[in-house]
């Protein structure tokens, strides 16, 4: 047997174990497989040293990597913090959802009432310029079952109202219709723009404690360490 490979290939299986990368997924490579794997390799490396060779210092690494692999895990601290990063995450959202479905609703009432006072200003002009006779056709029955027809002026005044209300919904819709897009876009125009950079940062945020959390629970600086000690006892031992 030759020894001194059986004890590098060892070590470089140790260091790569120590490198290893977890999936996120569920049923993906997890801490217990790793764990597991582990144990294989060092049992195997233990039966072809043999007892005789190994030494007091490997044996208590061994013990100090299966007890500290063990222990529990909590990451309740960190799960309030992204629970909580969440929450204020959902508050701005909504807060700019509210605002962007007013808009929407807004933009429609405003077409509603333009296409309203379109109406209404088509039929005044079309009542004004009728014809005179034809105003006149049935005058009786008109003056007793509709009254008097308004007078000319009360009409005009009516229809520059309209005129005027119409001139000022084309520039009101398409001014909102441009704050919607900016909504839409994020652009730095956008009456959510604070909220926007708001919501940049708690994802910022959130996102640094999942990371740390994801460490914490693959033990990712720990089983650097563990087995970094584990292959140095490995290395000091004298077949």
């Amino acid at each position: 047997m030759d020894y001194e490979a059986l004890k590098s290939r060892t070590i470089t299986a140790l260091n790569k174990l120590g490198q290893q990368k977890f999936s996120t997924e569920p049923g993906g490579y997890s801490l217990e497989n790793w764990t597991k794997g582990v144990n294989i390799l060092l049992d195997e490396f233990e039966e072809k040293m043999g007892e005789g060779k190994l030494t007091s210092d490997y044996h208590v690494k061994r013990r100090e990597m299966e007890s500290f692999l063990s222990r529990p895990i909590s990451t309740s601290s960190i799960d309030e913090g992204i629970a909580e990063l969440g929450q204020k995450l959902a508050e701005v959202e909504g807060k700019i959802e509210t605002g962007r479905t007013g808009l929407v609703s807004k933009i429609a009432e405003l077409k509603g009432e333009q296409e309203r006072s379109s109406a209404e200003l088509a039929e005044e002009q079309r009542r004004i310029s009728t014809p005179a006779e034809d105003k006149r056709s049935g005058s009786f029955l008109r003056r007793v079952f509709v009254g008097k027809p308004k007078a000319p002026k009360i009409a005009e005044s009516h229809i520059k109202e309209l005129e005027s209300r119409l001139d000022g919904l084309a520039n009101e819709i398409p001014l909102q219709q441009k704050i919607l897009k900016s909504v839409d876009q994020h652009s730095p125009e956008s009456p959510f723009a604070e909220e926007w950079r708001a919501l940049e940062s708690l994802k910022q945020s959130q996102g640094a404690l999942q990371s740390e959390r994801l460490e914490k629970v693959q033990l990712v600086k720990e089983r650097q360490e563990i087995t970094a000690s584990v292959a140095d006892a490995i290395s000091r031992i004298s077949p």
